[in-house]
């Protein structure tokens, strides 16, 4: 009985590994990008921090702006700095205003979240489908040969086919994993947004409490703030 080694099996599978093994490295690369986007960039803790500090109580109007500008800094590809920023540049505006910049900010945001994760969509499309391509290419070699292959059709051509199926068992083994997280990043997406209408409505609630009003040029105010509901919905 002959044994192949996994390097073996690899190589084996012809050409059409080379392109299977760039997917799963850029697979693994947009994987870890993402990762980092949704686990470390949008921390939920994280964002509570800045949003404590945008409380008129603890800073003042004129400092919050420094403030978004440097968790922005520090969080590159965060969604809710980004929102406050946008918010805060319409202050003086009114709650309406404010409301405004922020679900049109926020779909943005959100929006090229989801973008990032698309990639890994790609590559669960893709593998499987280079996987069968190969295994075709290697039927059609092997069915090719079998006119020269003399009294040993039958063990040449079940050799072809056994080698053939390696680029469909990669394809396979590459997409499953990347499928599931996948799902799971998209999940996280989902409760991202989630979090930003709650954190939103908490940090309008402060700046503009209840009975101050929601009426278009009125000034934000020092007064305890109270969590109103402003109807967004950016997801």
């Amino acid at each position: 009985e002959q044994k192949k080694t996994m390097w073996g099996l690899v190589r084996s599978g012809g050409l059409m590994m080379v392109p299977l093994g760039l997917l799963a490295l850029y697979g693994f690369y947009k994987a870890g990008e993402q990762l980092y986007v949704i686990i470390l960039s949008n921390s939920g803790e994280k964002d509570q921090v800045l949003l404590d500090q945008l409380n008129p109580h603890v800073t003042h109007f004129e400092e919050m702006g420094g403030i978004i500008g440097e968790d922005i800094e520090q969080r590159a590809k965060a969604t809710f700095p980004p929102m406050c920023a946008a918010a805060l540049e319409r202050i003086y505006q009114g709650k309406e205003a404010m409301e405004e910049a922020i679900v049109v900010e926020g779909t943005l945001q959100l929006g090229r979240l989801k973008r990032g994760i698309k990639p890994l969509q790609g590559v669960v499309m893709v593998a499987p489908l280079l996987g069968l391509l190969g295994t075709v290419y290697g039927m059609i070699a092997s069915f090719q040969s079998m006119g020269s292959a003399g009294d040993d059709k039958v063990e040449f051509l079940s050799e072809g086919i056994y080698e053939a199926l390696v680029t469909t068992a990669t394809g396979l083994t590459i997409a499953i994993p990347f499928l599931f997280l996948y799902l799971w990043l998209n999940r996280k997406a989902d409760e991202i947004g989630e979090n930003l209408n709650r954190q939103s409505r908490v940090f309008l609630g402060a700046l503009f409490p209840l009975e101050g009003g929601s009426s278009g040029g009125e000034q934000p105010t020092q007064r305890n703030p109270d969590v109103v509901d402003p109807g967004m919905n950016m997801t």
